[in-house]
Order: structure tokens, then sequence, then C-alpha cells
């Protein structure tokens, strides 16, 4: 592409923070119906990956997942890590796991984070090391 030549950067991760609401139902009392709406905070990590090599993707996704579990064993949680089954995956995704930790007050697991790998190419401006 003819586009300014961009400084010799790693292709960029980004952290960010946000305000979610999941409504949940009650499957084991009520036959039907919304119960409640919870609200969470939590933190997503962002990678952008080059096309090199065809690994990227994984490598960057397993560097996120390890990040996690570093983190939840510092904080003295007792977690598993699950590979979730292609069929629960939405589009464009082809690879996701699943990080429960173990809840005493529920007495079972519950989700505490997760990472998704995306498929599909993006032009991006780190393509080439020009702006395109």
């Amino acid at each position: 592409s003819g586009g300014p030549k961009l400084p010799s950067l790693p292709p960029p991760r980004i952290v960010c923070s946000s305000t979610c609401y999941r409504p949940e139902t009650d499957t084991g009392r009520d036959p039907w119906g919304l119960y409640r709406v919870h609200q969470f905070t939590k933190v997503e990590m962002f990678g952008v990956t080059a096309a090199e090599s065809g690994g990227e993707s994984e490598e960057l996704l397993q560097v996120f997942l390890q990040l996690q579990k570093e983190l939840f064993s510092e904080l003295g949680l007792h977690f598993r890590v699950l590979e979730m089954p292609t069929e629960e995956l939405g589009l464009p995704a082809y690879r996701k796991f699943d990080i429960e930790a173990w809840m005493p007050g529920r007495g079972k697991y519950g989700e505490v984070g997760g990472q998704i790998c995306w498929g599909g190419g993006v032009n991006s401006p780190w393509e080439g090391g020009e702006v395109v």
C-alpha cells in the first residue's frame, strides 16, 4: 500500500474494564422466567496478532490464559480451566476456555474468567509495518 511506515512495534495488547449485566434464571426451582439480573465488572484482554507463521493467535491465547491462571493462583483461588466444546462457540470463535473457581457459598464452581480465540483475518495498521 503506499501508506506511511509505522515504527517497528509489536501488535497491540489492550486491557479494559467494563460493567456487564447478565439475566439469570433459576431452572432448579422455577419452571420459567428471570429471577434476577446479575451485575458484575469484568476485565477484558484483547490482542492482535500477525499472521506470519499461522500460530500467533494460539500463542497469544496461551499467554492470556497463563496470565489468568497466575492471577487466580496468587489470589489463592481453587479453580479449574475448561475447554469449551465447539458447539458452544459463536462465530468467528474457534477456541474458548472458561475458568471457574470454587464458590463455597454456592457449593459449586462458578465462572470467573475465560478466553476466546477469534479466527479470521483483519487488515490492521501493523500488517507489514505499513498503514493499510
